[in-house]
């Protein structure tokens, strides 16, 4: 992967330490992404967060940048955060988790749009407006593109774009990704530039060279 600016981060992985749908360890997971060039990972799991101190390890070992995040099972539907502090279960319900996302600064994303999640009901246009600082516009599991409906879905609603490859196996790591305008090496980083939508979705499913830029 030849790149010059920027930063290309995975931002929706799962693994077997702490989600249960996950066939990959975390460090499966940060290796293949270290492997195949990638500046960084987050670590999305299911209703759970990574302690500070077990990523910051993961990050040393690994010499990559490792991520903490979660993938909330809401009322509304999929929902990744980033830099919420712990998890609760209050969070589940959106109106607790948009008052601790904004009381603590962290960027909501909702994700994968494009699929019935079942659960009570999904957000209006406006209220994914309102309530989300991105959509992920292009997951690892759905045909979705970079110029596709949610793309231009994200730009009518004046939010940010990203890309995750919703990875729970090892092959699946990478598949999509999130390019950053600038260099990603801390989490704070990471949350400020997602709320400033200085991001786009890379389909790297799309090329075979693995040469982006």
């Amino acid at each position: 992967m030849v790149q010059k600016i920027g930063s290309i981060i995975e931002m929706h992985a799962h693994t077997s330490d702490k989600s249960l749908d996950s066939g990959v360890s975390a460090i499966e997971m940060i290796s293949k992404a270290k492997e195949i060039g990638l500046n960084g990972i987050c670590l999305t799991e299911h209703n759970a967060l990574w302690d500070s101190e077990d990523i910051s390890e993961l990050s040393e070992k690994f010499e990559i940048n490792v991520f903490q995040g979660m993938e909330l099972g809401t009322n509304v539907g999929h929902i990744l955060a980033y830099g919420i502090e712990s998890y609760r279960p209050q969070i589940l319900m959106i109106d607790e988790l948009l008052r601790v996302a904004e009381e603590e600064g962290a960027a909501l994303v909702l994700a994968h749009p494009m699929r019935s999640t079942g659960s009570d009901r999904r957000p209006s246009m406006v209220e994914m407006g309102q309530w989300f600082d991105a959509l992920e516009v292009v997951n690892g599991d759905h045909a979705d593109s970079t110029d596709g409906y949610y793309v231009r879905l994200a730009e009518q609603l004046n939010v940010g774009a990203i890309g995750g490859s919703d990875a729970h196996s090892l092959q699946a790591v990478g598949r999509v990704a999130t390019f950053f305008d600038h260099t990603i090496n801390n989490l704070g980083t990471l949350v400020s530039e997602l709320l400033r939508h200085n991001v786009r979705p890379l389909d790297l499913r799309e090329s075979s060279s693995g040469n982006f830029f």
